[in-house]
């Protein structure tokens, strides 16, 4: 619970009326006189997102899939739980994925697929204590409690984002240059969406908004980005013209005119 004393001079209420507006702003509750109550469940979220769960999430895929036999009795756990019904919905038979530095989205994958097969890898660990009889502390460790679990899910939310724009660009078989700056502005929109839905995240969603604008900032400045889009016979100025600035779009059309003469200069040559 957070309240703040203070003396009866006028500059103290107004300080608290100052506070109650901002916090409004922010959409925490706050009373200038009553000051502001802190939620548990906000006190446990942040517990738990100080626990690291990703860092959980690595160790406990090391720990489960660090040898064939691990691998197998996870595979055979899943095929015995769908026949007999255990699992619902039924689990595919598939394996923890590791995060791979060389790999894209490989955190996306790893974090997703511990996701699907958390009641699995639970089953498993529980069997390992249940059978020598005690609790082994280090597979405990791989255990999440319920706010530990509700962190990885709301990460797991917002590298799907990242990752929908990474198959977009990777997808096309086509140079995708045209649409990069629009895949990465359409995903700070999406950010700025989930920003509201997860705001105890909203931070670190907000330090990765600040990274991509920096990069499309930089984008609309150069002029290949917008030959590229200007190329493209799907989106030609529509783009630009809707989402840039003026002064952006019309750098865009003397970029693109300085282009074409040259061409045509160099053609006359």
């Amino acid at each position: 619970i957070g309240q703040i004393i203070m003396d009866n001079a006028g500059n103290c209420n107004t300080a608290m009326e100052k506070i109650q507006r901002c916090c409004a702003a922010d959409d925490i509750c706050f009373d200038a006189d009553g000051n502001h109550c802190r939620t548990n469940y906000l006190v446990q979220y942040e517990d738990a997102l100080c626990a690291d769960p990703v860092g959980k999430t690595c160790s406990t895929v090391r720990a489960l899939r660090s040898s064939g036999q691990q691998r197998s009795e996870l595979r055979e756990i899943i095929m015995d739980g769908n026949k007999a019904g255990c699992w619902i919905p039924s689990i595919r038979p598939v394996q923890l994925l590791r995060d791979v530095d060389t790999r894209w989205s490989s955190l996306f994958g790893m974090v997703g697929r511990a996701i699907e097969l958390y009641p699995v890898s639970f089953c498993i660990i529980m069997k390992t204590c249940l059978f020598t009889l005690f609790f082994i502390r280090h597979l405990i460790l791989h255990l999440f409690t319920e706010d530990e679990f509700q962190v990885v899910h709301d990460i797991h939310s917002i590298l799907e984002m990242l990752h929908s724009t990474q198959e977009l660009l990777s997808a096309e078989k086509t140079p995708t240059l045209s649409m990069a700056l629009p895949a990465f502005e359409m995903l700070v929109i999406s950010w700025l969406n989930i920003q509201k839905i997860i705001p105890e995240l909203g931070h670190y969603i907000g330090v990765s908004i600040a990274k991509i604008q920096e990069y499309t900032r930089k984008g609309r400045q150069s002029c290949i980005y917008a030959l590229a889009m200007i190329l493209n016979p799907s989106q030609k100025m529509n783009w630009i013209n809707e989402h840039w600035s003026q002064k952006e779009a019309s750098d865009a059309k003397v970029w693109m005119l300085q282009a074409v003469r040259y061409c045509f200069t160099s053609f006359i040559v």
